[in-house]
């Protein structure tokens, strides 16, 4: 069984981007083991001095979570024309550790207008050696329920096509 780590770039508890790792959940059926990041608001800040020899425990399950991960997925939303600083310091955290060099990421971006963020994020997961294949979700077309089903048929197929691909880059290493 392949192993998907997901992530919400949002730290609101009940957020959209949640729903939609759930429905991804969903959408992947019982051929992947996904595993949702509890939340990023639990990252500490950012510090090099702290990453250099015993990184905090919560830092070092994160890498781990990464590594053993066939699939990242991350789903976030637009904060003031970019991604949100929490995920920006999650991201951060993984640079020494190389986490991402190699790793299929899925980076989808579920925001109003979303461009920023969706470039900011390509940019980084490219910087990190990702593999990255990515969607811009527009909150406007977009309609999720709150038992994490896609319910509007365009926003739907469009992500089943990015799913298909993803899970294609992973089955074919």
């Amino acid at each position: 069984m392949k192993k998907i780590f997901a992530i919400s770039g949002s730290t609101k508890a009940s957020s959209t981007n949640g729903l939609y790792l759930s429905a991804i959940s969903q959408l992947l059926g019982a051929a992947y083991e996904v595993t949702i990041f509890p939340s990023i608001a639990d990252i500490p800040h950012f510090n090099p001095d702290l990453d250099l020899e015993n990184p905090p425990q919560s830092i070092q399950d994160l890498r781990l979570n990464i590594l053993q991960a066939d699939g990242v997925i991350i789903s976030t939303p637009e904060y003031a024309m970019g991604l949100p600083g929490s995920l920006k310091n999650l991201l951060d955290w993984t640079v020494s550790s190389a986490s991402f060099s190699g790793k299929p990421v899925l980076a989808i971006v579920a925001s109003t207008q979303g461009e920023k963020a969706y470039q900011s994020i390509i940019d980084i997961l490219t910087v990190l050696e990702a593999r990255v294949s990515a969607q811009l979700i527009p909150f406007a077309k977009a309609r999720i329920n709150n038992d994490a089903i896609v319910t509007d048929h365009q926003t739907l197929a469009s992500l089943k096509n990015t799913i298909d691909a993803f899970v294609a880059g992973i089955e074919n290493g």
